[in-house]
């Protein structure tokens, strides 16, 4: 939450002078007649003068105050202009230079491997670091070791870390698919547009809510029947399955994924009924 800061030159001279006199005149009825010759007055006029000159200079932050201040955050400087040390100090200040908190961790991450565009941090005797590209090309195995050498020394003291590229959890869908009897629409364009929600769904960038398929998160198939049947033109789905890529059995309900696994969706059979 920001902080407001107050303006503390926010009466002038005429005000100042105006509000001087009202307490005097009430406290000094005697004085309520007299002009501005006279030497009280000259003491009232010199008192404004200087407390709205002081309220103005006040009110401004310096040269020197921009210094002190990037000195405050560890900047000095010598010859350079005092905003570009405020900028300097803001950007040493912005910057992550410790991994303690899960956000440190995705951000050094991101930083150091161009490639990442996710990172799932998740903490236990190992702070297990897991790492999405873009295009799920695995980072090598040097750039993942240049990353753990990294975490490893900007972290408290005894923390250890697993860095890897984010395991993936391949499967199959296969279903049969009613259409609307009154859709126009083809077989062939009917069966890519379901492939198509349930390919988004299970992106690892996009899919899930929108941010990209949650880490662990597990495979349903009533999740499943639920985007296949909101899709335009189809009346229901007459069965489903899903299975692991690796295995033959494909009566299982739900498909459930270890905590730092992504799901991959390798292969879908769409059968128009």
């Amino acid at each position: 939450m920001p902080i407001n800061i107050p303006n503390l030159d926010d009466r002038n001279y005429d005000q100042l002078y105006s509000e001087a006199m009202s307490v005097i005149t009430r406290y000094y009825p005697d004085y309520a007649g007299i002009g501005p010759s006279d030497p009280a007055m000259a003491l009232v006029e010199l008192f404004c003068y200087y407390f709205d000159v002081t309220s103005y200079q006040i009110n401004q932050i310096t040269q020197q105050t921009l210094r002190n201040f990037a000195a405050l955050m560890g900047v000095q400087g010598g010859n350079e202009r005092p905003e570009e040390l405020i900028r300097t100090a803001l950007a040493e200040f912005s910057s992550v230079a410790r991994a303690v908190t899960a956000a440190d961790i995705e951000t050094i991450v991101k930083r150091e491997a161009e490639k990442a565009v996710r990172v799932g941090v998740f903490p236990g005797e190992r702070v297990k670091v897991r790492v999405v590209t873009k295009n799920n090309a695995p980072i090598s195995d040097a750039d993942l070791r240049r990353i753990y050498s990294l975490l490893r020394g900007c972290s408290p003291l005894g923390t250890r870390f697993d860095v890897r590229n984010a395991p993936m959890y391949g499967f199959d869908i296969m279903a049969e698919i009613v259409k609307h009897r009154e859709t126009t629409i083809k077989d062939s364009d009917l069966s890519g547009a379901v492939q198509k929600q349930l390919s988004d769904f299970f992106s690892p960038l996009k899919g899930g809510d929108g941010g990209g398929w949650e880490f662990g998160r597990a495979i349903s198939r009533s999740e499943i029947f639920g985007l296949i049947e909101g899709v335009e033109g189809v009346d229901h789905a007459a069965s489903l399955k899903i299975r692991r890529s690796s295995q033959a059995y494909a009566g299982d309900d739900e498909l459930l994924l270890k905590q730092d696994e992504l799901a991959e969706l390798n292969q879908i059979e769409v059968t128009i009924l």
